[in-house]
């Protein structure tokens, strides 16, 4: 009797310890897809998802931004998705926000392009506890948590001044902007309307919008020579206007006019070298993104924010142009 109770508390302990080692090995299973389906961890801290949508997919100053914002997403352990319209679309954009903050992701980085469309849709997802980033162009009266990017009329101004020194003071302008309706086009053109007025030599002809588009450029400058022929200056405000400016001035053969642009794009540096465009505000979109993630990243950490980060812009004429290859 005692061998054959021997027997059978040895079997119960063996079972006892299988069923032990099952239940320890199920518990650590479900431990790691718990942690699975809470996000993995880099840099010793939780990995958040962030969305960053784009004024215009394949724009050369959106993936600058964008190649900024997935090296610093890099450093701090961040997944980015980036998203964006196909062809300039404020509308998109809008419907972009909303699927983000459908998605519950943990950020979103967005423009403020109009403050009326905008604002309530950022105050949203703040509200449904996701903070926004604002870059390139703010809404202000909204709840995001801070803006990057430009002073973009204080960049306006840096036009005018442009126009000053390469005029004389004296000159009839035409303008071409991105957009009428974007709030940071609209700045821009402000803060050169704001120097041009201290000069009574200088006037303002005419204002045109581009809706960012190369071709709309042309049409739009083509128009405005055709029907102001006193136009000496011409002058864009965002990447395309430039390049389109000089296509409609050679076009209709005018190459004494003077043409000052936006932004560092490649063929727009090679005008500028090639003495066709006179010379171009910069600003730095590369900065902008990785700004825009790494500021993300601190609110992430508890560290508080000012209200905004303005990145400087520089002018590029013939003398250092190839510093816009940096930018």
């Amino acid at each position: 009797m005692d061998k054959k109770w021997l027997v059978g508390v040895t079997v119960l302990i063996g079972i006892i310890t299988y069923l032990f080692i099952g239940f320890a090995h199920h518990s650590s299973k479900m431990s790691h897809i718990v942690k699975e389906l809470q996000g993995h961890h880099g840099n010793g801290t939780q990995r958040y998802h962030i969305v960053l949508i784009e004024q215009e997919l394949y724009n050369p100053y959106w993936e600058m931004v964008e190649k900024g914002a997935e090296q610093a997403a890099q450093q701090y352990g961040i997944d980015i998705e980036f998203v964006g319209a196909v062809r300039n679309n404020m509308d998109e954009q809008l419907n972009l926000l909303e699927k983000a903050i459908a998605a519950r992701v943990d950020a979103i980085i967005v423009q403020g392009l109009n403050e009326e469309k905008f604002t309530p849709v950022i105050n949203k997802a703040v509200k449904r506890g996701i903070p926004v980033v604002t870059i390139d162009t703010d809404a202000p009266k909204s709840q995001r948590l801070t803006y990057v990017g430009t002073d973009n009329i204080a960049a306006g101004k840096r036009l005018g001044q442009l126009v000053v020194d390469t005029s004389g003071g004296s000159g009839k302008i035409g303008v071409i902007i991105g957009s009428d309706v974007a709030a940071n086009q609209l700045q821009r053109l402000e803060g050169l309307q704001r120097v041009v007025e201290e000069y009574s030599g200088l006037e303002i002809v005419d204002v045109r919008s581009s809706n960012i588009s190369h071709m709309e450029a042309i049409q739009q400058a083509v128009q405005m020579l055709r029907e102001h022929p006193e136009i000496n200056i011409m002058v864009g405000t965002s990447a395309t206007d430039a390049l389109g400016m000089l296509q409609a001035a050679q076009s209709l053969q005018r190459d004494t006019l003077t043409i000052i642009g936006f932004d560092n794009q490649k063929e727009t540096l090679e005008a500028i070298a090639n003495g066709e465009i006179t010379a171009t505000i910069a600003q730095q979109p590369y900065l902008i993104g990785g700004t825009a993630v790494k500021l993300l990243y601190e609110h992430f950490q508890g560290e508080p924010l000012y209200s905004e980060y303005y990145t400087e812009v520089k002018v590029l004429d013939r003398s250092n142009v190839q510093e816009g290859e940096s930018l």
